[in-house]
């Protein structure tokens, strides 16, 4: 199985993300964070491929909005942005 990633189109869609996800689950540290990001990674890729998700839509994973969800197939990168 090819290992994917996630990133955010711009800093504050990271930021407004980790926000509603402390608010309702705590604070977490740095490797709490990259646990979660490896999580919804696997989440959405499984997601995508089981027909489930569609990319151009928002993903939420754990009840908290992620974002818009877009692919970079040359990184094996599902990218995020927030709703306007």
């Amino acid at each position: 199985m090819e290992e994917v990633f996630i990133d955010f189109y711009r800093e504050k869609d990271e930021q407004a993300f980790l926000e509603a996800w402390q608010a309702k689950y705590g604070s977490m540290s740095d490797d709490e964070i990259d646990t979660v990001y490896e999580s919804i990674a696997d989440a959405i890729d499984e997601a995508v491929k089981d027909g489930s998700h569609e990319l151009g839509s928002p993903f939420v994973f754990k009840d908290i909005t992620v974002g818009k969800s877009d692919f970079n197939t040359f990184y094996s990168l599902y990218i995020f942005e927030q709703e306007k």
